[in-house]
């Protein structure tokens, strides 16, 4: 799977809506290659994405609202991580930004930018292609965050942990990546990286099925009676599905998300039904009068459909006195445990494609390399380990015993990113490796 490959071509029906350019573009990309055309969107991040740090062992995503202010999200995330000082140095935060055509024109970017109607990055639509500022390829926005999320393991051999998280119309896309992106096993499976979704006061979730809160109940559920035909569609259930999710189909949706580690943050005072940038369509109010209810009434729903057990992966956070406010939202209490809490749950709990045993204190040092690397562990370990080096792709570069010193050469390997498979009597372990 790679950013490069054809699936991330898709082609949606969301039509632009007006909304405002905003106030500023960051000047770094986040390149893509589709097609053999190079597209970019914009990213906010205190790293080089594209320079190998093995001191990086924790990564943030944090996607922004509905005025696209990429730059006052990543400030405020930033600030977050300081109140955790310890985590702060291994952490790298990154700020997608996700461009309307009013950005487009109004900051004068170039056709290599991507962009999106205004609803459409929130659903997970394709980027568009108007007659005015033409794209030869077309890509959903939650499409380029699973090509983020790929480049950053591969990129970063020592992460462990990624976090994406979201609020107001930024929660919105982190619930539905939740439940439609494959992304969460393969990273566990083949890369050893945990992700962990952040919730944070969005309008609206996206249900299992077509019951919905009964009429003054936050706890019962049935299918309602209502003239609202589309209440079940996407983005508020899983009828009329768009390509990106219609890719795994509804059953798979379904099954999938229950084994994702989801924390909803929502704060005790986001509870206002008249709030300007409230979701009001029909579909939106028959999930509650306002963002703090739905999102308990959804915590219900899921407890409804999937049993008790759900609340062993998915919690809900109350975060006191807080409105509809990111800042305070992610540097409160709540937040910065959410975030930033390494007693969260890790690979170990997550259903993968391969088994994947404790390696904590296995180490491969040097790493990057670029001669001779080394094995070492608690106690003497075991001649000889059958050694194995993957590329990417999973394909098979070198197999052999490791005795002497438990060192290999990798003088005969090209630069980049490596998974290094070791075998000792019955336990399995697996590393990344990056070659210099």
């Amino acid at each position: 799977m790679s950013y490069r490959i054809g699936f991330l071509i898709y082609g949606m029906l969301f039509w632009s809506t007006t909304a405002a350019q905003t106030s500023a573009v960051s000047n770094d990309k986040f390149i893509l290659l589709l097609e053999e055309h190079t597209v970019k969107i914009p990213i906010y991040a205190n790293a080089n994405l594209y320079l190998a740090n093995p001191a990086i062992k924790k990564a943030v995503i944090v996607i922004h609202g509905t005025n696209r202010n990429a730059d006052d999200y990543f400030a405020n995330m930033k600030t977050a991580a300081e109140l955790v000082p310890e985590l702060s140095s291994q952490t790298i935060i990154i700020a997608p930004q996700f461009l309307t055509e009013t950005d487009i024109e109004h900051h004068l970017l170039d056709d290599e930018h991507l962009y999106w109607s205004n609803g459409g990055w929130k659903a997970g639509s394709n980027s568009r292609d108007e007659d005015a500022n033409p794209r030869p390829v077309r890509i959903p926005s939650y499409a380029v965050l699973d090509s983020l999320m790929l480049h950053l393991v591969r990129q970063f051999p020592s992460l462990e942990r990624l976090t994406l998280t979201g609020h107001s119309a930024g929660g919105q896309v982190v619930q539905r990546m939740a439940a439609t992106s494959p992304l969460a096993d393969l990273l566990c499976a083949d890369y050893g990286v945990h992700l962990h979704f952040v919730v944070a006061n969005p309008s609206s979730y996206v249900y299992m099925d077509e019951q919905r809160r009964r009429s003054g109940s936050q706890v019962e559920f049935s299918i309602p009676n209502t003239g609202c035909g589309d209440f079940n569609e996407w983005k508020y259930g899983l009828e009329d599905l768009y390509t990106y999710p219609d890719r795994s189909g509804a059953d798979s949706i379904r099954a999938r998300f229950q084994r994702r580690q989801v924390t909803y943050l929502l704060g005790e005072a986001d509870n206002n039904p008249a709030s300007s940038s409230l979701d009001m369509s029909c579909a939106a109010n028959l999930q509650g009068s306002h963002r703090l209810e739905r999102g308990i009434i959804y915590y219900n729903y899921l407890q409804h459909y999937y049993g008790a057990a759900i609340t062993d992966k998915q919690a809900l956070s109350l975060v006191p006195e807080v409105g509809h406010s990111n800042f305070e939202m992610y540097n409160s209490t709540q937040g910065v445990n959410a975030l930033f809490n390494p007693s969260t749950q890790g690979c170990g709990s997550i259903v993968g494609t391969r088994n994947r045993p404790d390696d904590a204190n296995i180490d491969v040092f040097p790493n990057p390399a670029s001669e001779r690397v080394y094995l070492s562990g608690p106690g003497n370990l075991p001649e000889p380990i059958r050694t194995t080096i993957l590329d990417l792709r999973g394909r098979q570069i070198w197999t052999g015993l490791v005795a002497a010193q438990h060192s290999f050469d990798v003088t005969q390997l090209n630069a980049g990113l490596y998974v290094i498979l070791l075998q000792m009597g019955e336990v399995h372990v697996q590393k990344k490796l990056v070659v210099q």
